[in-house]
């Protein structure tokens, strides 16, 4: 099964990537098939192959040459992994699916958002819908947990927005709302702060060493996304260590 699951989530990633590159750019994800971006070369069966293709073309296009991006196939592999994380921490198939479908957005979401510095409302009040859907069929949280989840942390950030006169973008505020659907409002209150932590300790560098300022601007979004997931996997063992360290 996990085996099955990780083959599945390289198929999922490879269709990650092309959500990825078009649909920020506001190309079908659909049509055109699949095909090299600086030739135009329509890619054959053997060089969608999630990961493999890429070693058997050794990084460039069968037809131009072109260099392909090592990215894809570490979204690929990401992506895997992460569906067996979901599989190792989740028994309920509703809860499991419903942790595919939030893995995959946080990984979509991470990447326009580091590309383009965008979170595009397709995806963040789309995938709010589907969080809000999945809780009317799941057994560890129920419909109005994962109301109040959308409104405290969507809430938060456009307090945050709001005091800091735009200090954090709409993207955002959309963006932990729909984590909030996903999650009730505890882990996502929560991973606004441990994003924020996040982020400064990958500040810090560059404002040590002179190459950023603490006013450079960085995408939020990744952050948010990497904090959201590591609550999603280990909310609970996070807050009984928070809890020993304090009682």
């Amino acid at each position: 099964m996990i085996f099955l699951l990780f083959i599945t989530g390289l198929v999922i990633g490879s269709f990650l990537n092309v959500v990825i590159y078009r649909l920020p750019t506001g190309k079908s994800i659909i049509y055109p098939p699949s095909h090299c971006p600086n030739c135009g070369h329509k890619l054959s069966m053997l060089e969608l192959i999630p990961v493999l293709s890429y070693i058997f073309l050794r990084g460039k296009c069968k037809n131009c040459k072109a260099d392909i991006s090592i990215r894809y196939p570490i979204i690929e592999l990401l992506t895997g992994i992460i569906f067996i994380i979901n599989y190792i921490y989740i028994s309920d198939l509703i809860i499991l699916a419903a942790g595919l479908v939030f893995s995959s957005l946080m990984i979509v979401l991470t990447m326009i958002d580091v590309d383009h510095q965008i979170l595009p409302d397709q995806l963040t009040l789309g995938g709010l819908v589907v969080g809000l859907s999945f809780s009317f069929f799941r057994t560890d949280i129920t419909f109005i947990y994962s109301l109040i989840g959308v409104l405290a942390a969507g809430g938060l950030l456009f307090l945050i927005a709001f005091l800091s006169k735009g200090g954090m973008g709409g993207g955002d505020i959309k963006m932990m709302a729909m984590v909030g659907s996903f999650t009730g409002p505890v882990i996502a209150v929560t991973a606004v702060f441990l994003g924020a932590l996040i982020a400064l300790m990958a500040h810090l560098p560059g404002v040590i060493s002179g190459k950023t300022g603490m006013k450079t601007k960085l995408p939020f979004g990744p952050f948010l996304a990497v904090a959201s997931l590591i609550l999603w996997f280990y909310s609970e063992e996070l807050f009984a260590m928070y809890l020993s360290l304090i009682f």
